[in-house]
């Protein structure tokens, strides 16, 4: 008959439920101080114990895991508002059944069963393995997200005549036209030449504006810019309005330039975030 002792036993649930807790906030970025995450893991560690006590039959029950999990993680990370407390126990679920599926696995390969666990080779393996299998997914979930969120399509619209271009947000942009101050989307000269004059183009491949079309001047703007080294114009011009999703945005100015914006081509504009305030 194998012996277990209780202090073993609360240590490495300790350390477990630290591990799972710590993971968990730094995928959600949760405000938890380090007392509560150490809380949160005496808690853990103290209902582990709880299930090696005689007539403990009801800590395996599937309502009791269910309700203890849930309370955890609501006096570990103190949230206020529901929906991002779902977030939470949602990922904190994830992140358990990984260091889970990370422990089984190690101990299948070091030949070992549940009844011959080794438990601090197996936590130090499996640890290593789940922690950063976990914060890969998260981060290229995260560049993902941050990118389906970057991106969208623009429909620029001068004179009855519409140009759809994928735009991605730029926080970089900061370009304002100096005369009346409008934000200013940088755009390439190709995505949206079906709805400007030939000359228009013709002025940016040149660079001067001493050939502007008729009834086409009081769109043209010149907006000075500078970057590291390099000091210039660009040559745009003020469309009717600038569409994005279901927001119609009228005070902007449109930046031509010649160049690719984008080295893989999923976006032909560059977006300054002022526009969309």
């Amino acid at each position: 008959m194998q012996s277990v002792y209780i202090d073993e036993v609360f240590l490495l649930n300790f350390i477990i439920n630290y591990m799972l807790l710590f993971v968990t906030k730094r995928i959600i970025r949760a405000r938890a101080s380090q007392p509560r995450l150490v809380l949160g893991s005496i808690i853990g560690s103290a209902y582990a114990v709880f299930m090696l006590l005689p007539h403990s039959e009801f800590f395996y029950s599937f309502i009791s895991k269910l309700l203890f999990s849930l309370s955890l993680v609501a006096i570990t990370y103190n949230i206020k508002k529901f929906r991002q407390y779902i977030r939470t126990v949602a990922v904190f679920y994830m992140v358990s059944f990984a260091f889970g599926g990370a422990a089984y696995a190690v101990a299948g390969l070091m030949n070992k069963g549940v009844q011959d666990f080794v438990p601090f080779k197996i936590l130090a393996t499996s640890t290593v393995i789940a922690y950063f299998s976990i914060m890969l997914v998260a981060s290229y979930c995260k560049r993902l997200y941050i990118r389906e969120k970057s991106h969208a399509t623009v429909l620029i619209t001068v004179d009855g005549e519409t140009s759809a271009v994928s735009c991605f947000l730029d926080t970089g942009n900061s370009l304002y036209d100096p005369i009346s101050d409008s934000p200013v989307m940088i755009a390439e000269l190709s995505s949206v030449s079906s709805i400007l004059p030939k000359e228009v183009s013709e002025l940016v491949k040149t660079g001067t504006v001493d050939k502007i079309p008729d009834g086409f001047s009081r769109r043209i703007r010149l907006i000075p810019y500078s970057s590291i080294g390099k000091e210039g114009v660009i040559i745009g011009f003020k469309p009717d309005r600038v569409q994005i999703g279901e927001k119609v945005i009228c005070d902007i100015v449109v930046g031509l330039c010649e160049n690719s914006l984008s080295q893989d081509n999923t976006y032909t504009a560059l977006l300054n975030p002022a526009a969309m305030a």
